[in-house]
């Protein structure tokens, strides 16, 4: 059962790295600004240099920081309200990150059975109970991002129970969710990206007020434990300034 299970706090580096990003987003940090030293800041949170490195990294590669070098580390123009390249970072951060107020409704949660292309998919036996919740997010009260997971039940069944897991926001944050409920950290994810019409898209009855041809980009992830283990698969479809996002694209040595 769950409440057996220890609490454990995040890693200090994920606790650097959330301080320092909310001092971005709150406007503490001006865009362009230069950041205090890595000196600095592990004397200012009494932690090492290499946790504030690490911090730092992962600034940078999702866009919130640029590193000179031999200058310091400047804060960069935030990224867009919708990364599908980098699904790790939590939606509602994903929607506060461009000034809206975050919002999350959970509209389903049951168990089901998977049919062939499921169970394909998820790794599983066709039949095997499949956790499918249906999740809605809002920035400044209007709906923008609706997700569909699909968990396979031996994922989470010795960690949480039968009703807690259907209960409103039990799998979120999502990551957080494997890593911290289920004791497997979600490593990688594989992803399918395309551009649709609303019209053509099987939406909550939430997003009947939009014209029919508003624009969607449909993602499809399935995620994955460290030994390759399947431990999701996700449907998210982002609308309106939802479907536009920044990305970071690294070349590689010529």
């Amino acid at each position: 059962m769950t409440e057996n299970l220890p609490v454990q706090n995040p890693p200090l580096a994920d606790q650097v790295y959330d301080i320092i990003l909310k001092s971005i987003l709150s406007g503490e940090f001006q865009p362009g600004s230069k950041l205090p030293s890595e000196n600095e800041l592990a004397e200012l949170y009494q932690v090492s240099r290499p946790t504030i490195r690490t911090a730092f990294s992962r600034l940078g590669e999702l866009g919130y920081v640029i590193k000179k070098r031999g200058v310091g580390t400047f804060v960069s123009n935030t990224p867009s309200i919708a990364n599908p390249l980098y699904l790790s970072i939590d939606v509602m951060e994903r929607i506060s990150t461009r000034g809206y107020e975050p919002g999350f409704k959970q509209l389903g949660a049951q168990i089901i059975e998977a049919n062939q292309d499921l169970a394909q998919n998820l790794d599983v036996a066709p039949g095997s109970r499949v956790l499918n919740v249906q999740k809605l997010f809002t920035a400044d009260n209007e709906p923008i991002i609706y997700f569909e997971n699909y968990i396979p039940e031996l994922v989470y069944q010795d960690h949480i129970s039968a009703d807690k897991i259907l209960a409103p926001g039990a799998t979120e944050p999502f990551f957080q969710f494997f890593a911290n409920q289920c004791r497997q950290e979600v490593k990688f994810l594989t992803s399918t990206i395309h551009p649709e019409l609303i019209k053509n898209c099987q939406l909550p009855s939430n997003f009947d007020h939009l014209d029919p041809l508003t624009p969607v980009l449909a993602v499809e992830d399935l995620g994955y434990s460290n030994d390759n283990t399947v431990l999701f698969l996700s449907k998210e479809h982002l609308i309106n300034d939802a479907s536009y996002f920044y990305v970071i694209r690294h070349v590689g040595k010529i």
